[in-house]
């Protein structure tokens, strides 16, 4: 696993992924990483989605992280 969280933005075009890779570059958090996958259209279509079987199981646990 390389993340915690993942999150997807669209750009129609480069201009417009180099000005989000620009913005990024300028907010960026003092500590962290960012990591930037850019993929196209076509290869994003391509994506597997492989999905286990799902357990209704509750969490009961006084821990104060859980990390599921």
């Amino acid at each position: 696993m390389m993340q915690e969280s993942v999150y997807c933005r669209l750009a129609l075009n480069s201009g417009v992924l180099e000005r989000v890779i620009s913005d990024l570059r300028k907010n960026k958090p003092s500590e962290g990483l960012i990591q930037i996958l850019t993929v196209t259209e076509k290869q994003f279509s391509k994506m597997e989605f492989l999905l286990g079987d799902y357990h209704g199981d509750v969490v009961n646990s006084d821990e104060r992280l859980i990390v599921l």
